[in-house]
């Protein structure tokens, strides 16, 4: 991985740190409101259901687009160097405009089908915020475009901020609305963000708007009908992802009020440095991919992909082992008050010790899959992904009734396992087992520093928590502030074994710092 490429993921890390954080803030307060009941069911169901098509189209539009135009586009625009593009993005927000139409006539029934434990109450109010989120299809859809296309041009800023913008309109909703209208207050947020994220990424595609982007319908120019191998495997690979949360909301729905909500604030810190970290990797590594391939470059593809994955690990393996041990601190610091009770935070951390043993494995399968994509190999991470659906759905099926949200987590954590492991293989194949020079033991550098902290945070948490009563908050801020010395103690032993990318993120910091000092 260039140092161009580390800086531009430390920054859109940086960036996307900033969008989480806010959402830290926008659950806290979610939670203060709502806590984990029924009526929060009811807008995690709704929020789900819009969110499906433009989910699936961001990935398929993105992954299809950037590694196919991003050559054929280079230097060229104009409607007819655009058509090929133009024909394909018509096509996409058509598609968006027609699922709104028939989500918002269906959504009972649709309702129903994905959430059938739901009491009568709850069921209605699903489906009526359901239709009130429908406009969320074509905002989506069209910032997906925009997206696609700033990712083509390597310009990253704009699409990243979608994590910052949404959380703040949400959250002052929540503040302003929130009493007066319940949890519609959020579903006017959710809206007020994407609206204010289309219009931000149309200013910053101004000119490809102006010069570039038009309705067309020219099915046979080669820059249309070239990617269509690519899309279909793409679009079923990312509509098996998409069933593994509508298979989780399936299960949750019969395993009692608030296990929805439940997993969906667990969801949220488990999988953040994924988020944060991973998708930042991942993004400005793709590129790099895509160019080695198309070169035929082989070693340095192979080389690439082992630094990408090197400095992936930098940054979720630590981020896993202090979920895993101060999960529940961390939940009774940001959450419990107001509506948000103290078994609620011991449901919500035991989901996410589950969840964080997966995160690694999720980053890990979403950073190979990249290879795939990359080299042209779509269909792979398909059978990958389905094989893990399958996974995943028999084995809610056995542990779903007996275990509840537990057992779901773990069906998650287990088929992520399944495809990480799969999908490893599988980009170790197309790089001709071209396993990256050095990179075994710097595998075992990552995983000395993860036991270190995990040695650490063992030792310590137990100084002070758990504790019940009315010091649980301060209690929760030492134990956390424990976390942060674990991770500490982890960074000096990383330093001592001189891990390659901490000296290169120690050197930048320096730089930055001191401008006039030497790299």
């Amino acid at each position: 991985m260039s140092a161009a490429a580390r800086g531009r993921a430390l920054g859109l890390s940086l960036l996307n740190l900033s969008g989480k954080a806010l959402a830290i803030a926008k659950t806290m307060l979610v939670a203060a409101l709502f806590g984990a009941g029924a009526q929060l069911d009811a807008f995690w169901v709704a929020y789900t259901l819009p969110l499906l098509l433009p989910s699936l189209l961001t990935t398929v539009i993105t992954v299809a687009f950037v590694p196919r135009f991003m050559a054929s586009l280079e230097g060229r625009d104009g409607p007819a160097a655009w058509a090929g593009a133009n024909t394909f993005f018509t096509l996409v927000l058509l598609a968006g405009v027609l699922a709104t139409g028939l989500m918002w006539w269906q959504a009972g029934w649709l309702v129903a089908r994905l959430a059938p434990g739901l009491s009568p109450a709850v069921h209605a109010e699903a489906v009526s915020l359901t239709r009130l989120l429908m406009p969320c299809i074509p905002l989506l859809t069209l910032s997906s475009v925009l997206s696609a296309v700033s990712h083509a041009r390597e310009r990253f800023l704009l699409p990243a901020l979608e994590g910052l913008v949404t959380n703040v309109a949400v959250i002052m909703a929540a503040l302003l609305l929130a009493r007066s209208l319940g949890v519609r207050a959020l579903v006017l947020g959710v809206l007020a963000g994407f609206v204010a994220q289309a219009l931000l990424l149309c200013l910053g595609n101004r000119q490809e708007l102006r010069e570039s982007l038009r309705p067309a319908f020219a099915f046979r120019h080669p820059d249309f009908r070239a990617p269509l191998l690519h899309l279909l495997p793409l679009f079923v690979g990312s509509a098996g992802s998409i069933l593994v949360g509508l298979v989780n909301q399936y299960f949750l729905s019969k395993s009692g009020e608030g296990a929805i909500s439940a997993m969906a604030y667990a969801s949220m810190f488990a999988f953040l440095p994924v988020e944060v970290f991973a998708q930042a990797v991942i993004t400005t590594s793709y590129p790099a991919f895509g160019r080695h391939f198309a070169r035929g470059e082989n070693e340095g593809a192979a080389r690439a992909f082992g630094e990408g994955l090197r400095f992936l690990l930098l940054l979720t393996l630590p981020a896993a082992v202090l979920l895993m041990l101060f999960a529940e601190p961390l939940v009774a610091l940001l959450l419990e008050r107001g509506a948000f009770s103290a078994e609620q935070t011991a449901i919500t951390a035991a989901i996410i010790q589950v969840l964080a043993l997966g995160l690694v494995f999720r980053a890990a399968a979403f950073f190979h899959y990249r290879v795939l994509h990359a080299a042209v190999r779509p269909w792979l991470q398909v059978g990958i992904g389905l094989a893990g659906l399958a996974t995943h759905l028999l084995l809610c099926q056995i542990w779903a009734d007996a275990h509840g949200a537990r057992g779901v987590a773990w069906a998650t954590t287990l088929s992520m396992l399944q495809s990480a492991l799969l999908s490893l293989l599988a980009a170790l194949w197309i790089l001709r087992w071209r396993w990256p020079r050095g990179l075994l033991p710097e595998l075992g550098t990552l995983a000395i520093i993860a036991a270190g902290i995990a040695a650490a945070g063992g030792f310590l948490r137990p100084l002070v928590w758990p504790v019940a009563g009315a010091g649980r908050p301060l209690h929760a801020a030492l134990a956390l502030a424990l976390a942060g010395l674990s991770a500490l103690l982890g960074l000096a032993l990383a330093h001592a074994l001189r891990q390659p990318d901490l000296a290169w993120l120690r050197q930048r910091l320096w730089g930055t710092l001191r401008p006039g000092s030497p790299p």
